[in-house]
């Protein structure tokens, strides 16, 4: 009888301490996030401590970089929050025409300040990671993993023209 008590409580010490997922609306998501920054420490690159989690139309894009706010696509957007993992800073971006909702409104995402000027660029650093097509909250699929530098290009949908100046 202790055996099976001694038994139980580790069971119940080992499920306890899971982190839940208090960020996202659905568990596949949190899940999906965690398992890419481990799988880019483990074959893309180990030095990266900032992750970014994007979510455009139908797409999740898991990025990583050495510092925050360094590439080009980090410090252009608004950041919604961020948590830790495994001492990452994983900064979850405000979503831009997204099909679905998936940061949870009362999240408990740590403050990021917005008007962070970008530290020095040294040139090492570069957009990498991965891409999800989202079906659903429950089914993503792997699109592309690894340089991601082709979706971060200039693009015409978000160049703007300069206003015109006052006339006279």
């Amino acid at each position: 009888m202790k055996k099976i008590i001694i038994l139980y409580s580790l069971l119940l010490c080992l499920f306890s301490c899971k982190k839940e997922n208090e960020y996202f609306t659905s568990d596949q998501i949190y899940n999906t996030v965690i398992e890419s920054v481990d799988k880019i420490h483990d074959g893309i690159s180990k030095t990266d401590s900032v992750f970014y989690v994007f979510n455009r139309y139908d797409t999740l894009i898991v990025m990583s970089s050495e510092s925050e706010n360094i590439l080009r696509p980090t410090y252009n957007v608004k950041k919604v929050g961020y948590f830790k993992y495994k001492k990452n800073k994983i900064i979850v971006v405000e979503p831009y025409k997204s099909k679905f909702e998936l940061i949870v409104k009362e999240n408990k995402l740590g403050f990021v300040d917005n008007n962070l000027k970008p530290p020095y660029y040294h040139g090492n650093d570069y957009q990498k990671g991965f891409v999800y097509k989202i079906k659903d909250l429950q089914n993503l699929e792997l699109v592309d993993k690894g340089n991601l530098m082709k979706y971060f290009q200039p693009n015409a949908e978000y160049e703007y023209l300069p206003p015109l100046p006052p006339t006279k």
